[in-house]
């Protein structure tokens, strides 16, 4: 059996897109070797919930957020599992008692960014040097499982994220996002619960482009926390009337917004890789991100 553990899989955000990817690649693997597959998600509503990727549909597994649950279920199958993928380093430690129940299971941990670059806690780092393997999606997260998880060198990988087919592809029927009219659109996908993002270094920045380009505006994608304070800041800084914050959108709201957009900016001071800069690029939109983390794997300047 092919068991995989994730912490989210249907919210709004990169790491649970790559996590649906993941989830369409274990079920085929699976499937290839003649092996069950189980998918468990412990921030999902319970239940089991179908996701179709590239037309082909998978099971995953909720669990309300209810730890016990998810990791009594999870060892209730340790005995027949021979692979376990477990999509966060928050999650490793769960290898070491599968495979406490199954010293035959192999497990691999994929981590994404900052949660690494960190000295892990004890428990967390002892699992992550027991894994079969451990992925990272940048050579600055690669950088960091050597250096600061002192991970043996054997056992990291590095495994840039992708998309999936035809993501740059729209349903010319769905209704069109509402937006201003004119040119110079700027856009920002981004979940607001981190404060890194750099949303507040674009809206400070707009005066400025302003002026270059009077009829720019900004429009930022994504819920959070920080929004109120981005609100604000856009009142504070006199840009109120040409910042768009829109909230969370539904797949094919997004894509609009990246069709309509005429680059693509998210100077983020914590990404691990920053999959929103594939988004952008699978609609041929030029992106402009910071110099930082996983951002330069992906973003090449003057290219």
């Amino acid at each position: 059996m092919v068991l995989g553990l994730f912490g989210s899989f249907l919210q709004f955000g990169g790491i649970e897109r790559a996590n649906r990817l993941a989830g369409a690649v274990l079920t085929e693997m699976a499937r290839e070797r003649g092996q069950p597959c189980q998918l468990f998600s412990l921030n999902e509503a319970p239940g089991t919930h179908v996701v179709a990727m590239d037309g082909h549909p998978y099971s995953v597994r909720g669990f309300g957020r209810n730890k016990l649950r998810f990791v009594a279920r999870a060892m209730g199958l340790a005995p027949r599992v021979r692979l376990a993928y477990l999509a966060h380093p928050s999650l490793a430690p769960v290898g070491l008692l599968l495979r406490l129940a199954n010293p035959a299971l192999r497990y691999w941990v994929a981590t994404w960014g900052f949660e690494v670059w960190q000295p892990a806690p004890p428990i967390s780092r002892w699992a992550l040097h027991l894994a079969a393997g451990v992925t990272a999606p940048s050579r600055f997260t690669l950088e960091h499982l050597l250096k600061t998880q002192g991970l043996d060198r054997a056992k990291a990988s590095l495994l840039p994220l992708g998309l999936e087919a035809g993501f740059g592809d729209s349903d010319p029927n769905h209704r069109e996002v509402s937006l201003p009219s004119s040119s110079g659109l700027i856009l920002t996908v981004a979940r607001l619960h981190e404060p890194d993002k750099g949303v507040d270094t674009v809206i400070r920045a707009l005066p400025k482009v302003l002026r270059a380009v009077p009829q720019a505006a900004y429009v930022v994608v994504g819920n959070g926390d920080q929004r109120a304070y981005l609100q604000r800041l856009a009142q504070e800084t006199g840009v109120a009337d040409k910042v768009h914050l829109v909230g969370q959108q539904e797949e094919q709201e997004l894509k609009n917004y990246y069709q309509r957009a005429d680059v693509f900016v998210m100077p983020s001071r914590q990404e691990g890789f920053g999959i929103v800069f594939l988004e952008a690029m699978a609609f041929g939109k030029p992106v402009v991100g910071a110099e930082f983390g996983g951002i330069p794997d992906i973003v090449v300047d003057g290219v």
